[in-house]
């Protein structure tokens, strides 16, 4: 159980890390079908993720850089 626990810990951190690289990249380019995939991402963040603050921020910096609703 606890290497599960760990395993999604692990997941989810290098997943917004690559989340964050994308926002990186999309800030500077205009590609709709790009940012609708990190839309997707934010969605599949849902509760209970969605009160951490580690996506909270990114959901954040989608809203203000990329002007994607959370």
């Amino acid at each position: 159980m606890r290497l599960a626990i760990v395993a999604t810990a692990h997941l989810q951190a290098r997943g917004l890390e690559l989340g964050h690289r994308s926002v990186d990249i999309l800030a500077r380019v205009q590609s709709t079908r790009a940012k609708d995939y990190v839309r997707e991402f934010n969605t599949a963040l849902a509760p209970p993720w969605r009160r951490e603050p580690t996506v909270r921020e990114f959901t954040h910096r989608t809203r203000t850089e990329l002007g994607i609703a959370a």
